[in-house]
């Protein structure tokens, strides 16, 4: 299609956008906007992406009309700069600027679009707006005087999680982006998924995390303070310090965390393992029962949160198998915590996670207790990428120059399984590799199956699977399903629930994606956001670094072994029981 932007002809594709903003960007000229995403589609409401049109009077915004054969487009005049300076004066108006000690100065898209625009913060006087109090809650903060009524949080929060606990509050100079009744997302069914946190274009939506208590504890001389890294987080903290999204950082971070004071730095892939081990022998007995299936996973908190809200009638289904995160608070409390000859009660068990919701996991009391009677949590705190990235930058230390260290022992050595639980899919084709290797060992079914199950992988909300190596009580083919995204998991549980389909294995992650797109991972610019798909690059390295890691699967780790041998016995027994499972509750959905 033939336009004509800026006075210049241009040919554009349309396949790959419609609208005038998208076509602007085909020829390199990024338009600022706040508002818009290619995930969450057209909201037109921030009024910064304005252009004109040849032929119309009024100024239109470029992320809510479809681009024309022979259309003229202006996007630099006098008229729409003026335009685009006086909305943004007006968004600073009622915004709260307190930029030198806001957690988002250094990527805030409000500060980067006024700063690029040379705007007057002080050119309309600052206005008071009623209800519009800061929301503290457990995990996510929520400072409504910061918030610029972009809507982003609503969409992703409606359409595609379908939690819906975000509106527009009120009218005219009153509205808000609030939870009903305007109370803390505490009292909503809030999941935590974070997905309003990493789509905020300000900071008025934060995870919440205890910096200052991390700092105390890596101070104090009398406690041993270790940390775990999940997968994704190496191929994401890196763009916190400049670098392209998907680079592998893994060994800088573990010379970062050395240098911020932790005594250990271990491999959360190594617990993600114990997680297969358990789960995977979990699902061979519910299989050969035929109970309690299809069985769901267990992993993301997020997903459990909703399920034991909204569809209490499945906590039987899902698996016992803790989380990777939990399962390795277990093990360095006790095993390590054995090995190294060390009090657990001196120990502080930190977690640096792509997610938002492993906070409240960390909570988790009762038969999730190394000790129930004295108390003593799994996990102590788990702080998102986002929050370790700025704790390296107070502290100084400059990442890129970092040398490559590698993790400490006994809990460094992990599996390439282990590392893709950080995409969507990858649990279940994590646990495929072990189960149909282990039922079958080197018999002629399982030698036709490569260790690749590429029929999991993919960013689709939903990919399903029929694995002919393995049969279920009535000699059926194993069937199972991945689903990301908590909208596309109720579509599935409908479904089912209607008699529509049946699986025996479901894996199940709230963030579309998987963990690659936590709410806890690093945000960009709303075009480097979509036009850098960062999701699909932290994925493809992730599958990069499986592909060339000399351990692929779970119970060929002879760590694995060597703690069941030494410790645990055997998967699912007495002490694994005790240590690496746990049971769900139903949850209130409203307090």
């Amino acid at each position: 299609m033939k336009v004509k932007i800026d006075g210049k002809e241009y040919k554009i594709d349309i396949s790959k956008g419609a609208t005038v903003l998208d076509a602007c960007a085909q020829v390199g000229i990024n338009i600022t906007n706040l508002c818009y995403s290619k995930n969450l589609g057209i909201l037109s409401s921030c009024r910064v992406c304005v252009v004109e049109i040849v032929g119309r009077w009024n100024l239109i915004p470029a992320c809510g009309i479809n681009v024309e054969e022979g259309m003229e487009i202006k996007t630099n005049t006098a008229r729409v700069i003026q335009a685009r300076k006086t909305v943004l004066e007006l968004l600073l108006s009622d915004h709260q600027l307190d930029c030198l000690s806001c957690a988002r100065t250094a990527d805030c898209r409000l500060k980067k679009a006024a700063e690029d625009s040379m705007c007057d913060a002080n050119r309309f006087i600052k206005t008071e707006i009623e209800n519009r109090t800061p929301d503290n809650d457990r995990y996510i903060t929520r400072n409504q005087k910061k918030c610029i009524l972009c809507a982003r949080c609503v969409k992703v929060c409606m359409a595609h999680q379908e939690v819906g606990v975000l509106a527009i509050n009120g009218r005219g100079i009153q509205s808000r982006a609030g939870v009903a009744w305007d109370k803390e997302l505490g009292s909503v069914p809030c999941i935590a998924c974070g997905q309003c946190v990493v789509n905020c274009p300000t900071a008025a939506l934060e995870e919440k995390g205890d910096l200052p208590l991390l700092k105390r504890k890596l101070a104090d001389q009398d406690t041993h303070v270790v940390v775990a890294l999940a997968p994704s987080t190496r191929v994401a903290l890196g763009e916190s310090f400049g670098m392209e999204p998907g680079t592998n950082v893994e060994g800088k971070m573990i010379s970062a965390l050395r240098k911020l004071g932790f005594d250990r730095v271990f491999d959360l892939n190594l617990a993600a393992d114990f997680t297969i081990m358990e789960e995977g022998t979990e699902l061979i007995n519910r299989i050969k029962e035929n109970k309690n299936l299809p069985q769901y996973t267990s992993c993301c908190p997020a997903w459990i949160n909703y399920v034991t809200m909204t569809h209490k009638d499945l906590i039987p289904n899902i698996s016992t198998t803790k989380s990777p995160q939990q399962i390795f608070g277990a093990l360095a409390k006790s095993y390590y915590a054995e090995k190294a000859k060390i009090d657990p009660k001196k120990m502080h068990v930190v977690m640096m996670m792509p997610c938002v919701a492993k906070a409240g996991e960390t909570e988790r009391a009762g038969i999730d207790s190394v000790d129930p009677k004295a108390k003593i949590k799994d996990v102590d705190q788990s702080i998102t990428v986002k929050q370790f990235a700025r704790l390296m930058k107070e502290y100084k230390i400059d990442f890129a120059k970092l040398e490559e260290e590698k993790f400490d022992d006994p809990l460094g050595l992990s599996s390439g399984a282990g590392l893709i639980f950080g995409t969507t899919g990858g649990v279940c084709e994590a646990a495929l590799r072990t189960i149909v290797e282990t039922q079958y060992g080197t018999t002629p079914q399982a030698a036709k199956r490569a260790v690749d199950f590429h029929n999991v992988r993919g960013e689709q909300g939903l990919k399903e699977a029929i694995i002919d190596e393995l049969k279920d009580a009535n000699g059926n083919p194993v069937k199972v399903a991945v689903v990301s995204g908590i909208s596309n998991a109720e579509a599935l549980i409908q479904k089912i629930k209607k008699g529509k389909a049946f699986y025996h294995f479901i894996e199940v992650m709230a963030c579309p994606g998987g963990c690659v797109n936590g709410g806890g991972m690093p945000v960009h610019d709303a075009n480097l956001q979509d036009n850098f798909a960062n999701a699909r690059k932290r994925a493809s390295t992730i599958y990069d670094m499986d592909q060339y890691n000399n351990l692929r699967r779970s119970h060929e780790n002879p760590t694995v072994k060597q703690i069941y041998k030494e410790f645990l016995g055997e998967p699912n027994g007495d002490l694994a029981h005790k240590l690496l499972h746990s049971t769900h509750k139903p949850k209130k959905r409203y307090n």
